[in-house]
Order: structure tokens, then sequence, then C-alpha cells
């Protein structure tokens, strides 16, 4: 796999197009997303599935995500499992760095930041098995926030899942390897924490240049209202015009070694 140039950029030979958040509540959200994905042939894509958000909204209770979702899988997409509620529960856990970014830009949401291991093993199982008995299947993992404890990559594996998504890197934990996924994105959040995620973009772009893998994602959250969300679509499409292939991250372990 090789990289070329875009826009005075480089561009990955390959890019995972994720959205995040994927719950009843953002649904509409979510189906305006895959619309414009569509639109510029953004297939397959990543949905990342919060099976239980804010211990209230079930989605197995959302015919409508519920269908979507199957159909999304049907096409290749994949489904990944995006924490259990998504939601913080108790004193933050991790290194210094893990707790110091989830008090600052995660507080309410790093919810694999604040687990203790049996509960973090009883949530990856259970947000699994809730997932399975509406017919999605996964072996990938992405925590909220991107965060998580020390002891997951190693919990991920004994309990059969493939991946583990971090920001800036996708993990194999079954053959304990790592690929460097660079990024930019829609954050979907608050003014700073919208401005210094596409600050942070800015950032990598040297990274992006030599990177066989590009990571490119979105929240639902204000997304169809957002010039930023707008934006991103576009840089998106430049990259897919310039010949990047859509992979999912499942895929992209088959073939980057």
């Amino acid at each position: 796999m090789s990289s070329w140039a875009v826009w005075g950029r480089a561009v990955s030979s390959a890019v995972v197009v994720s959205i995040h958040d994927v719950a009843p509540a953002y649904t509409a959200e979510v189906v305006w997303l895959l619309r414009q994905l569509d639109a510029i042939d953004a297939v397959p894509r990543s949905l990342l599935v919060i099976p239980y958000e804010r211990g209230q909204d079930d989605v197995r209770q959302s015919a409508e995500l519920v269908a979507l979702l199957q159909e999304e899988q049907a096409r290749g997409s994949e489904i990944v499992l995006h924490g259990y509620t998504h939601r913080r529960a108790g004193a933050w856990r991790g290194s210094p760095l893990t707790i110091a970014r989830a008090a600052g830009f995660a507080r309410h949401v790093a919810e694999f930041a604040s687990l203790d291991w049996q509960e973090q093993r009883d949530r990856l199982l259970r947000g699994r098995q809730l997932l399975a008995e509406i017919g999605l299947q996964t072996s990938v993992f992405c925590p909220p926030g991107w965060l998580h404890t020390g002891e997951l990559p190693d919990l991920l594996r004994e309990v059969g899942f493939r991946a583990l998504v971090e920001m800036l890197w996708l993990h194999d934990v079954e053959c304990r390897r790592r690929v460097v996924t660079p990024w930019f994105g829609y954050m979907g959040a608050g003014v700073l924490n919208e401005t210094l995620t596409q600050l942070g973009a800015i950032a990598l772009t040297p990274w992006r240049t030599s990177a066989r893998v590009l990571s490119v994602f979105f929240h639902p959250q204000g997304a169809s209202r957002s010039r930023v969300c707008a934006h991103t679509l576009q840089m998106l499409a430049q990259v897919l015009d310039r010949g990047a292939r859509p992979m999912t991250y499942a895929q992209v372990l088959d073939v980057v070694h």
C-alpha cells in the first residue's frame, strides 16, 4: 500500500470512515450522515453503537435504528461496540495521562476509564450479547472518548474481541500489534473541544503524509447543522476522489502488516 499527494498534503491508500455514538437519541442525525456518506461513496463504514446509552436508551427498543444497522451490516459496514452506557461510572482509573484527558475532555463519557476489571468485563459481554440479540455481530471495541485503563487490551483478547480502537491507533489485540491511524473529523462537541479537535487534525498533517491508513470520524450531535461537519465531509470527498479505498477496522488488520 502506498500514499500520494492531495491538496498539498498526502492521503493514505486506506481510509476508515466511522460514525460514533450510534444510539436511539441520534437516529435522525445518523441517517443524515449515512446519506451524505452514500453520496460520496464512502462505503463500507464503521458504526460505533452504544447498546444502552445513559443506562436508559436500549438500542433494541428502536425498530428504526435496528433495521438501519442490520441493513448497514448487510452492505458490508462494520458494527463496533462503543462502550455500554457511554457514561462515566465512578472514580477515574488508568494512567495519569488518561485521567487528565478524561477529566479535561471527556468528563461525562469516558466510561472505560472509570470501571474496574470486573465491571469492564461485564459490560463488554453484556454489550456484545445485546447487539447479538438484534443480529449484529462485532469483534471490534472503541471505548467512549477513546480512553481506557491499561488492562483493557488483555481483557478484550480474553473475551474474544479482535481489535481496540484508539484515537491514533488501531490495536490488533490478538497479535499484539498496532497500526497508526492519523485522523481528521467532526467531534460534535462544544466550541472549545471542536476547535481543539481541528487544531489537532492540523498538527497531524505531517503524519498523515506517510501513514498507510487514515481515520475520518463523525459524531451525530448537530451534524446536519454544522459547518465543521460539512467541511469534514468535503475533505473526505477529496480523499476518496484521489482513490483512497474505504475499509473497516477489521479489513485494515487483514491487509496491513
